[in-house]
């Protein structure tokens, strides 16, 4: 070949490969999908306590977050909780109470019976530092220790000055001053799927308007919480070796109904565990719930239980475990209280705002489909169906080892029971309520492993897809019987471990989000005389359980809307920061 033909073929060949490399790029540029505009670095699904923990922890950085909930307001289940479950604390220390992670360790996995051994020993290790420190950086006073007989060796159930709202309150103020921060509330979020170039998808609706909405970020974290309050989904659930009570009340949220079980199992992950779940077997029908189905919590230390056949079966002031093993133990499954009118005075019902010793007396104790009342046993006994003859044995029975001093047949009371013991039952008129089994808490969950990563059902983690709190169960921590307190510490626990994980596994922190939330132009609502409060709560809307519970409760009271609104948060959806610090402040009128 001559010189000249080896030069051209070598210009042509150089410049071929660079037009076919062009080729290839271009094609592969079109088959890939095209960069994302993500609307945040990171979007957390629920705002219950774990969710405010998640936002609180992956927004300290330069994440930007953003939280979805479906409800007006955040704080979820844990408004209606208690305390918390935490170790070697200063109020332990006040107290003269030794504890130890060994310790407190043994008490947990032998009350549970199948907790995850690892989860627990974390906790446990993490509940000073990690939830007790760091909640009262944010201001949560831990005011009351209180006792668990039977659940833990020492005292560890720790209480703030009223129930845990006084927790939420402070973890939401904190996300106020969080630019990097920002919470859509009324929004459900209805599918969750992965997109090809790294990233979730989140397709959501304004529960008020109905407006859809499709989200992106680089990570999401699920904390829905629990299911607890679909009773078909617990029935679909329950454990197999028990037998499922005819009547079952629901005791969880109102939005406690599973929907992160179904985004997370859509997108792939494994769920386990569901038939592991809290259930209360004090309930009481709620008179205000015309279904039937929702339910009240109802305790008199001064009562007895009593079976169908006019005896007692447990001793009643038995841990909650022995009590729920015994009554689902039952043939009926469902028993009476009984109890007189000294008794009377020490009984508690909760679950409801709207409860005062005034509807306590007009809308349960004199309501008889929920509570028999008679001058004699005998007579009780035909009212509530029972044997009048057994049940005059059983009361006499507890009567006479109570004023002589004898040990109780079920270990209630007696010469080495250091407790006090409950008074006799004498005194008429006498009452009989029927209680029932309630659900409460979920044990189980989507999987998670230990930097809270959801895993999918091969046992792999799915590319930034994280959870935390109830919808995981809390990580097993509490195997087969819910402890006290063992909910909100572990959620709070969990909640800023997978925040803290969604931060860590973000490819390129120098591309964070570089924005804020925009503000949103209002005008204020006129002020509502009753009338018109009263026509507007006539029926319910969509979006608006939270106000309308709210202001049935205003308009049972006769409170001022001067009593909550004021200057800082006009009559109208709190929007500015300083609107929703005033916001907050209310919440404990309610709860």
């Amino acid at each position: 070949m001559p010189i000249s033909s080896i030069h051209s073929f070598a210009a042509w060949s150089n410049s071929g490969r660079l037009l076919a490399i062009l080729f290839i790029n271009l094609c592969l540029s079109a088959c890939s999908p095209p960069p994302q505009d993500f609307d945040a670095d990171i979007i957390i699904i629920g705002g219950g306590i774990a969710g405010l923990a998640a936002g609180l922890e992956a927004s300290a950085g330069n994440s930007s977050v953003i939280g979805l909930e479906m409800n007006s307001v955040g704080g979820g289940h844990a408004v209606m909780a208690g305390g918390m479950f935490l170790v070697n604390t200063p109020l332990q220390a006040a107290k003269d109470v030794n504890d130890s992670v060994e310790l407190a360790m043994a008490d947990m996995l032998a009350w549970g019976e199948d907790a995850d051994a690892d989860w627990v020993r974390r906790y446990v290790q993490a509940s000073r530092p990690q939830v007790h420190d760091w909640l009262t950086q944010l201001g949560v006073e831990f005011a009351l220790l209180m006792p668990a007989p039977g659940e833990t060796s020492v005292p560890r159930f720790h209480f703030t000055r009223g129930t845990a709202v006084n927790m939420v309150v402070p973890m939401m103020q904190a996300g106020l001053q969080r630019k990097k921060l920002q919470w859509l509330f009324n929004r459900r979020a209805i599918d969750l799927s992965a997109l090809e170039s790294g990233g979730w998808s989140i397709e959501t609706r304004d529960e008020r308007t109905g407006e859809p909405r499709t989200l992106l970020a680089r990570q999401v974290i699920v904390t829905t919480g629990g299911f607890e309050n679909d009773l078909e989904r617990v029935r679909a659930n329950w454990l197999p070796e028990v037998a499922q009570p005819e009547r079952l009340l629901a005791g969880a949220s109102h939005f406690a109904r599973g929907s992160g079980l179904d985004l997370g199992a859509n997108a792939g992950a494994a769920v386990s565990r569901l038939d592991h779940q809290t259930i209360f077997v004090t309930g009481l029908p709620n008179p205000r719930d015309p279904s039937g189905v929702d339910g009240l919590l109802a305790q008199n230390p001064n009562g007895i239980f009593v079976a169908s056949d006019g005896k007692r079966f447990v001793n009643e002031a038995a841990p909650r475990k022995s009590q729920e093993i015994a009554v689902l133990g039952l043939e009926t499954q469902s028993y009476w209280l009984v109890f007189d009118a000294r008794g009377r005075r020490r009984l508690q019902i909760r679950g409801a705002p709207w409860l005062t010793r005034e509807t306590l007396d007009t809308e349960i104790l004199s309501n008889p489909v929920l509570v028999q009342r008679a001058d004699s046993l005998e007579d009780l006994a035909q009212l509530a169906g029972l044997p009048a003859g057994e049940l005059r044995r059983t009361v006499d029975e507890f009567n006479n080892h109570l004023e002589m001093s004898l040990p109780d047949d079920f270990g209630r009371f007696g010469p080495a029971i250091e407790s006090r013991p409950p008074a006799p039952i004498k005194q008429a008129p006498f009452y009989a309520m029927r209680l029932y089994p309630m659900t409460r808490k979920s044990m189980g969950g989507l999987q998670i492993n230990d930097r809270g990563q959801v895993m999918d059902t091969d046992g792999q983690p799915l590319p930034g897809l994280y959870a935390a709190g109830e919808v995981t169960g809390v990580a097993g921590i509490n195997g087969s019987y819910g402890g006290s307190g063992t909910f909100l510490g572990p959620s709070v626990f969990t909640g800023r471990l997978a925040g803290r994980s969604a931060v860590e596994d973000r490819q390129n922190a120098s591309q964070a989000i570089d924005s804020e939330p925009a503000g949103v132009a209002v005008t204020d609502a006129a002020l509502l005389d009753a009338q018109a409060l009263a026509a507007m709560l006539a029926s319910s809307r969509p979006g608006y359980w939270h106000f309308e519970q709210a202001h049935r409760l205003v308009q049972e009271k006769a409170w001022d809307c001067t009593d909550c609104h004021s200057e800082e948060w006009p009559t109208r959806p709190a929007v500015s920061p300083n609107e929703k610090r005033a916001q907050l402040e209310s919440c404990a009128r309610c709860h």
